[in-house]
């Protein structure tokens, strides 16, 4: 049976054009694979739209004062397409420790990680602080099949290196809450956003 744990990712797409590699070409096509593959985005929109966001509105409500507070409705703004992270290993290289706003990102959203292969394979975990320059990482350990969430514009975080022989998949997006998210926010420090899709529920 073919595992996302065994794709080969070609090595000259795993260094940067100043190195000889074409990493920023692969990582364009990948995302233009993810926006033009309607099927994948419908799936996409039913697991957010089905699995995320109510349990996300349910969460923002449990404290209302009272029950016209907890049923009104609620407006969200999610990344779509997702971004799709890959890790081949055996490797040394990680991302540095780091927060979303270094990168542009406003405070009124959340991030959501799915990891798509096994960490008892991979060894690779994404790490996270519990808040705003706290440093305590800790591993949030999610298997396929399983979300994480965590407010990645202020809590730092990081993958650890795939020093195994398997490729690490995972993908994440972000979900910005009205009244906290600005939906006309110019990114600074990056040089293109993601398109968001809005929904009230």
């Amino acid at each position: 049976t073919a595992r996302l744990e065994n794709w080969e990712v070609p090595t000259e797409t795993l260094s940067r054009k100043s190195y000889g590699g074409n990493c920023e070409q692969a990582a364009a096509y990948l995302s233009n694979q993810l926006a033009s593959n309607e099927p994948f985005l419908n799936l996409f929109d039913r697991f957010v739209e089905t699995a995320i966001l109510p349990v996300l509105k349910q969460r923002l409500t449990q404290n209302a004062n009272n029950a016209e507070d907890a049923n009104q409705v609620t407006t969200f703004y999610y990344q779509r397409p997702p971004t799709l992270r890959l890790q081949p290993g055996p490797a040394r290289a990680i991302v540095k420790a780091h927060n979303d706003a270094e990168y542009g990102h406003q405070m009124g959203e959340l991030n959501f990680w799915v990891p798509l292969t096994d960490r008892n394979l991979t060894q690779v975990d994404l790490y996270c602080e519990s808040k705003f320059k706290e440093g305590d990482y800790n591993p949030l350990v999610v298997q396929p099949g399983q979300v994480a969430s965590f407010h990645g514009s202020s809590c730092r975080h990081y993958v650890n290196a795939n020093r195994s022989i398997y490729t690490r998949v995972s993908f994440d997006f972000r979900v910005g809450v009205e009244g906290y998210f600005d939906p006309k926010w110019q990114m600074v420090g990056t040089t293109s956003d993601h398109d968001r899709k809005k929904i009230t529920i």
